[in-house]
C-alpha cells in the first residue's frame, strides 16, 4: 500500500493562504491577511496552468494590491474613531434636568440622567433651579460640571 500522493501547485497556494489567514487572527495590522489575498491570486494563476514565474508575479501583484488598497480600507472601518468619549466621559455635552437646585458654594445639587442621579456643581459657580435644563460640561471623579443648556 503505497500513502506517497501529489500535491497540486494550486493546493500549496491554498494551504498557504489558509495559513496566513489563521495566523492573521494572531496579529494586527490586517497584514498577513493581505498576503492570504495574494496566496489565492497565485493559486488561480496556477488553476490556469500558469508556470511557476507568472504564479509568483500574480502573487506580488496581489500582494502589492491588498496592501495598498485592502488594508488602507479595512483599518479604517475597524479602528476605533479617536475622541469618542465612552463611559462617563460619554455624558459630556448632554443635556439634563436639575433634580436639586445647585449651589456651587454650598456644595449642593443634583442632576437626572438616564434615570441616574449625578451630583453636579456649576460651572461658573451659579445658582441653578429645580427643573432647569443644563448642559454637561465636565466631569470630575463622580460630580459633574454644567451650565446652563440653549434652548433648541
Amino acid at each position: 500500500m503505497d500513502l506517497t500522493f501529489a500535491v497540486s501547485p494550486w493546493q500549496w497556494w491554498l494551504l498557504g493562504a489558509i495559513l496566513l489567514f489563521v495566523l492573521e487572527i494572531f496579529t494586527p495590522g490586517f497584514v498577513l491577511a493581505c498576503f492570504g489575498v495574494a496566496s489565492l491570486l497565485g493559486m488561480f494563476a496556477a488553476l490556469l496552468g500558469l508556470g511557476v514565474l507568472w504564479q509568483v508575479i500574480a502573487f506580488c501583484i496581489g500582494a502589492l494590491l491588498s496592501l495598498v488598497f485592502i488594508r488602507p480600507f479595512v483599518r479604517r472601518i475597524s479602528q476605533k474613531k479617536k475622541g469618542t468619549n465612552t463611559g462617563a466621559d460619554a455624558l459630556i455635552g448632554r443635556c439634563v434636568k436639575v433634580t436639586e437646585r445647585i449651589n456651587s458654594t454650598e456644595s449642593t445639587g443634583r442632576v437626572a440622567v438616564d434615570g441616574d442621579s449625578w451630583k453636579a456643581n456649576s460651572i461658573d459657580g451659579s445658582t441653578i433651579e429645580v427643573g432647569t435644563d443644563v448642559k454637561i460640561v465636565g466631569r470630575e471623579s463622580i460630580i459633574l460640571y454644567v451650565e446652563s443648556c440653549p434652548s433648541v
